[in-house]
């Protein structure tokens, strides 16, 4: 998930969690946050999680503050894992750029660790690129790259688009309609091998919301 700071991706991580049921499956039984800047909307995620827990299988949250203890492996978070655990990694880009340690702790919980610890995981982030290309793992091995309205920068999006081949008019033409929509808008490029070739490209992604898809085949 990319996009610049106050664009709404916080609040995007509220709705997925208000409809985890519905969103990701299995669905996870607990939450586990790891941040480096505390936020007031983290209280939000919480009361949403108190509030549903009888009715949904997310039951417990726990928010870990790595700005001191650093960016940690997957087996230093095993014990605050649940049987099914969503992970969020939220803008953790710069304090990972600052130790190649933490970069590589990043980079594994992204990618091939969260396989082997039935883990859903969203990473968060304000620039795909940072510190020249340290987070490609992640980017590289994420099923899904949503992506939010940038009025001065349109690079990130540009590139899931060029590294999918698809033309940037047709890219641009999608941003655009997004824009009208929403000032908080996002496109989602759906990578997952269970994803269909034809909704590949769509906005409007949760159950609250209406789903528009776009048609852009890549270029053969």
């Amino acid at each position: 998930m990319c996009g610049p700071t106050q664009c709404g991706k916080t609040e995007f991580i509220k709705k997925i969690i208000t409809n985890i049921d519905e969103v990701i499956k299995p669905t996870p039984d607990k939450l586990v946050y790891l941040y480096s800047t505390d936020q007031t909307k983290y209280d939000d995620i919480k009361d949403v999680i108190r509030r549903n827990s009888a009715k949904s299988k997310l039951k417990t949250f726990e928010f870990v503050d790595c700005s001191a203890l650093g960016i940690p492996t997957v087996s230093e978070l095993k014990n605050k894992l649940g049987n099914a655990t969503l992970l969020v990694l939220d803008d953790l880009m710069i304090l990972a750029a600052s130790d190649t340690k933490y970069i590589e702790n990043l980079n594994n919980i992204a990618s091939r660790d969260s396989h082997h610890a039935n883990m859903s995981v969203i990473f968060v982030c304000q620039d795909l690129n940072y510190g020249n290309g340290k987070l490609r793992n992640a980017r590289v091995n994420s099923q899904y790259h949503v992506m939010f309205n940038n009025y001065t920068d349109l690079r990130n999006i540009e590139m899931i688009a060029s590294n999918k081949k698809i033309n940037l008019k047709k890219i641009h033409k999608v941003i655009k309609s997004v824009q009208k929509k929403s000032q908080y808008g996002y496109i989602c490029f759906d990578g997952s091998p269970r994803g269909y070739s034809n909704t590949r490209i769509r906005t409007g992604i949760l159950p609250s919301e209406k789903t528009v898809i776009y048609e852009c085949t890549p270029d053969m």
